[in-house]
Parts: structure tokens; C-alpha cells; sequence
């Protein structure tokens, strides 16, 4: 019997694309669903009309994928920088295929941007509209090919220099910063003790019984709570039941303030969103997003608690990890906010969307139906627009206060708060930090968790910040020549009666104490952890090389024996400043005579 040969397996992958996919793409609606399947976002290609229907099927297509994992505020970006090149398309005139899009095109278009900028563009705005088309491009390249000219190069940095002549970023004040946060410590104080008053009411068995005065608020609170299990119900609904909105208002507060003793509201929530932001110099969209599990201990000290958030990178399509960590001894210290702000919320968890149940800014905003004419409620993450005008009606009581305590107490007037956004905190807080440490950068690079100090520098750009820079600059080389020429009086630290220090693998400080900025002594910061010093000077020869080989070694012993999260947080920056930024500035013919060298030398103590 012969054998039958068998058939082999196909394996390839391929996608069946129908023929109207194309057409589809012209006009169907982009839409974008998060984890539970629920619409988003959506976007329509008809506003792309300006683009041939080749070309606007294939940026339709690009942004379709490359979107998907993109918070929505960049997809917003995303889509306006497409049609910013539909305009151009139009302007242009010699784009008639998706063929025609080659180098030269893109040249015209970079041309075109410029001009724009020239005129009435927001500064910086035609280098994020080609950064943004980028991607977009580079896939169709990709994932579509033969499809854009095949010449086509795509220029990785057409606007060079933008950053030497980027305008300083506004800051606000110091005063301007303390006013902000004392209004919102005020306001903190006011809606936590209503929330708690209102709860101790809620959590009763029985109607509190009539006071002198007829129902109190008490009754009030008690008879509104089980209307729907503790929630503030709509004004339609208390109409229902016999509670006029009047009422409320003529004994109260109204709506507004009744509210407040059930659970978070728009005014209530803004004073903790101000504090968080200025605590934490977060960006305000991804502290918007803030989760609620964000509250994580902190591995070494039992009285500190680390703040951990994500922010979201638009290139990448990755989530970076934000951590700060607070001595939750301190009343107003974040994690204490955060947690007010879990007791606030947990009434509204069972009332929002199943894909924001995990969200710490959660607010239950009242919006009128325009085909039913009728008040309902919607529970979901503050949305720009109510966080905005909530701010604005936040800044109006403050002031209000602050004209009252002014008029009471002329002899100590406090600061009348100024217009102001949440995006101004993060340059803010970074350039406080700055200035108290004395020009450090690294210490601002820390605040703001920057991969780079040239973006942490896009931050703190200022005349005074450069004036502190050049007078840091200034004093480090005054120092280092004086060490070169062996002077005895080398820095301020060596002045009769004051210190000279040993530090870190048997360098010598020439500075470890340094005057404050009101001419007090300090501790140089660095103090003890010297490697992240500014002005560390160490010199190209064989026995600092043994000195910094030997180290090394120590260090990645260490690294085998101790808990990892010490390690990550006590040794291993030192450890990469070694590795990656002392270390390749020695020869390698070097490296083999001070690896004899460290062999005799006395062995480093063992790190802890």
C-alpha cells in the first residue's frame, strides 16, 4: 500500500482586508473604547475632507492603531495636528495622491509650519504639530507599504534650536504658592468636618428626633440620605419626595452645600486637588487620573508613605512611574489628603462607570438632558472644563475671606490669590527646590522625576536661576583653582575657626559647610553622598581609578546581599554615577594597573 504524502500546514498569517475598507475608513466614526468596552472618544474623518481619499484613509488607518494606546488628551493633539496637515494639503495644491507625499512635500510642509509660527501659531506649536505627525507616518511607512512615495525621508528634527530659543515658563510667586495652600488647608478642614458631621447622621437607625427650632439639619440629612442609599439625589428627585430646592437654600446653603455632608463634591474636591498637585509637582492630567491604590509604604520608615502615580508618555505609549514620599506625621501631607479623599469618594464607587470605579478625583456633577429637559446626575473622573470653573469659584472665596480678614486685621493683611492653572505647580515647585538647595539641578531632576536635567532645565529657565548658575559656576572654579595651586585658603569652609571635611573613598570636601541664603551655615546637602556633588573634581590617574574600582566592587557586593528595595533606594544611585558617569572618563589602558593597585589597598567598610 503506498504511503500517502500528507499536505503540508500553511502557517502564514494574513489579514483579509475587504475591499471597502478603504471607503469605511472615509467616513465611519473613529471611536475609542477603554478596558470595559465603553466609548471614549470619538473622532470624525469627515473634518479631514481637504486630504485626497487615499491619503485620508491611511492617516485614518495609522491613527485607528496607533492611537489605541494613547491617553485621550494626546489623541486630541493627534487628531488637530492631522488636520493642520490637511490644511497644508490644501494650501499646497501639489498633493493629489498619497504617492505625492515624498521628501520634497515634506520640506514644503516644514516651510509652511514655519510660516505659520510667523504669524499667529502659539509659540512651539508647528514643532508638536510635525513631532506628532511623525509617528502617524512612520507607520504607514511600516505597516502599509508602497503606499507613501518611496523616496520619502522623514526628518527627525526639522525645527532645530527651539529649545536655546523657548520663552521661560511662567511660575507663580512663593506668597502666591502659601496662599494657594493655605485657602485650601482652610477648605479642607470645613469639608471634612461637614462630611464627617453628615455621615455620623447617615449612619443612625432612627429620624433624629425635632429640636426647638422644628427640623434641623439633622432631620434634613437623615430623611434625604434614604432616598437613594446616602447618595445627594437630583433636585427633581427631592421635588418628588417633597423637598423643595428652596427650602434648602433658605435654611442650608442650597444644593450645593447639602451636598457636601454625603460625599465629594466639585467645590470640595478642588482644595485637595490644588494641595496634591503643589505637594507632589505632578502634571495635572495624570494626577487627574490618580488611582486608588496609589498609597504604597515605604520600605525603610514606618512614618513615611510613598505617593506612586503613572504618566503616561506620548512617544513611547508607556506608563512612567511617578513616586514621591511623604511624612504622613504632618497633618496636610499628601497621603493624609489622599486617604480623605477615599473616604469622600467611597459613596460615589457603586454610582460610576465601571472603568473609573479605581479613580481617587471621582465627582458627581449635575447636567440637564437637552431631549428630556430634566436634571440627572453623572458620577465620573472631573472633567477639565468642571475642574476649571471650580477653581475659578475657588479663587473667588478665597479672596472673599481674605478681603474679610483684611479688613479685620489691617496690621497683618494676607495675599489676595491671582489668576492661576494647576500646569504652573510643576515648574513652581521645581524652581522652590532649586533655590533652596542652592542651585542643585539633580535635586529639581528628583522632584520632577526626569530621565534628563535638560528637560528639568526647560523647567527652571529664568533670569534668576541663571544668575544662581553662573554665581554656582563661579564659586566651584574659584575652589578648583585653588586646589590645583594648593592655596590654604581654598573656599569659605577653610576660613580659620570653620570645617574641612572627609568624605566618600578618601576625597577631601573643601566646602562642607556653605552660608544659607539668609547667611546662616548649613551642611552642604551632598554631604556624605558627595558622587551626586556639582562640583566633585576627580582626578584622571591610577590611584583614583583603584580608589573608584574598589568602590565598585563593594557596591556589587553589597548589591547580592541586601534587600533589594534598600539597595534600589540607598546604593544604587551612587552606584550608577560609578559606573556610568565616572568610570568611562578613564582610560582603559589604566584600568589593568589600578585593578593591581586596589588589590592592596585596605578593604572598604561593608555597606549596611
Amino acid at each position: 500500500m503506498a504511503e500517502r504524502k500528507r499536505k503540508s500546514i500553511d502557517r502564514r498569517i494574513t489579514v483579509a482586508t475587504p475591499q471597502s475598507a478603504a471607503t469605511d475608513l472615509l467616513t465611519d466614526t473613529v471611536i475609542f473604547t477603554d478596558a470595559w468596552g465603553e466609548g471614549v472618544q470619538r473622532f470624525n474623518p469627515e473634518q479631514l475632507s481637504g486630504l485626497p481619499a487615499d491619503l485620508r484613509a491611511l492617516l485614518v488607518g495609522a491613527f485607528r492603531e496607533h492611537g489605541a494606546g494613547q491617553m485621550p488628551a494626546t489623541r486630541r493633539t493627534t487628531w488637530g495636528a492631522i488636520r493642520r496637515f490637511a490644511r497644508f494639503v490644501i494650501d499646497d495644491g501639489m498633493i493629489v495622491t498619497a504617492d505625492d507625499v515624498d521628501t520634497a512635500a515634506l520640506g514644503r510642509y516644514v516651510h509652511w509650519l514655519r510660516k505659520q509660527a510667523a504669524s499667529n501659531a502659539p509659540r512651539g506649536a508647528h514643532a508638536t504639530a510635525f513631532d506628532v505627525l511623525r509617528p502617524l507616518l512612520l507607520w504607514c511607512q511600516r505597516n502599509r507599504p508602497g503606499a507613501l512615495a518611496r523616496d520619502l525621508e522623514i526628518p527627525w528634527n526639522p525645527f532645530p534650536g527651539r529649545r536655546l530659543h523657548q520663552q521661560p515658563r511662567r511660575r507663580l510667586p512663593p506668597d502666591q504658592i502659601k496662599a494657594i495652600l493655605s485657602a485650601c488647608y482652610e477648605e479642607i478642614d470645613e469639608a471634612w468636618a461637614r462630611f464627617q458631621y453628615g455621615q455620623n447622621v447617615i449612619r443612625r437607625t432612627e429620624l433624629p428626633p425635632k429640636t426647638l427650632r422644628g427640623q434641623g439639619l439633622d432631620r434634613w440629612i437623615w430623611r434625604i440620605s434614604r432616598i437613594k442609599g446616602g447618595l445627594m439625589p437630583d433636585r427633581a428627585v427631592l421635588e418628588e419626595h417633597g423637598i423643595k430646592s428652596a427650602t434648602l437654600v433658605r435654611f442650608w446653603g442650597g444644593y450645593r452645600t447639602i451636598a457636601q455632608y454625603f460625599h465629594i463634591t466639585t467645590d470640595t474636591l478642588v482644595p485637595f486637588f490644588l494641595a496634591i498637585a503643589i505637594q507632589t509637582a505632578a502634571n495635572p492630567e495624570p494626577l487627574r487620573e490618580l488611582r486608588r491604590e496609589c498609597l504604597v509604604p515605604h520600605p525603610l520608615d514606618e512614618h513615611r508613605v510613598i505617593v506612586d502615580w503613572n504618566k503616561a508618555k506620548t512617544s513611547a505609549r508607556l506608563q512612567k512611574a511617578q513616586r514621591r514620599s511623604f511624612d504622613r506625621r504632618r497633618r496636610y501631607a499628601a497621603p493624609n489628603l489622599i486617604e480623605m479623599m477615599l473616604a469622600l469618594t467611597e459613596p460615589l464607587l457603586a454610582d460610576a462607570a465601571s472603568g473609573q470605579q479605581d479613580r481617587v478625583f471621582l465627582t458627581r456633577s449635575i447636567y440637564t438632558e437637552p431631549t428630556r429637559r430634566s436634571l440627572r446626575s453623572r458620577t465620573e473622573v472631573i472633567e477639565h472644563s468642571v475642574l476649571r470653573r471650580a477653581i475659578l469659584r475657588f479663587t473667588k472665596r478665597a479672596n472673599h475671606r481674605t478681603d474679610e480678614w483684611n479688613a479685620a486685621h489691617p496690621d497683618s493683611p494676607r495675599v489676595q490669590i491671582a489668576s492661576f492653572a494647576p500646569a504652573l505647580f510643576r515648574g513652581t515647585v521645581a524652581t522652590e527646590h532649586y533655590r533652596a538647595s542652592g542651585g542643585d539641578i539633580l535635586v529639581a531632576q528628583s522632584i520632577l522625576n526626569h530621565a534628563s536635567a535638560a528637560t528639568t532645565e526647560t523647567y527652571l529657565k529664568s533670569e534668576e536661576t541663571t544668575r544662581l548658575q553662573r554665581q554656582t559656576i563661579s564659586r566651584l572654579q574659584d575652589l578648583m583653582v585653588a586646589w590645583v595651586r594648593g592655596s590654604k585658603h581654598i573656599g569659605p569652609s577653610s576660613a580659620p575657626g570653620q570645617l574641612r571635611g572627609t568624605v566618600s573613598f578618601g576625597h577631601d570636601c573643601l566646602a562642607p559647610v556653605a552660608p544659607d541664603r539668609d547667611g546662616a551655615e548649613r551642611l552642604c546637602p551632598h554631604f556624605g553622598g558627595c558622587l551626586a556633588c556639582p562640583g566633585l573634581v576627580i582626578p584622571i590617574d591610577t590611584e583614583h581609578l583603584a580608589r573608584i574600582l574598589a568602590a565598585i566592587d563593594r557596591f556589587e557586593q553589597a548589591r547580592n546581599r541586601l534587600d533589594p528595595r534598600r539597595w534600589s533606594l540607598l546604593y544604587a544611585p551612587l552606584w550608577r554615577i560609578l559606573t556610568q558617569d565616572i568610570l568611562p572618563d578613564f582610560p582603559a589602558a589604566m584600568h589593568e594597573a589600578a585593578r593591581s593597585l586596589a588589590t592592596g589597598m585596605p578593604a572598604l567598610p561593608e555597606l549596611e
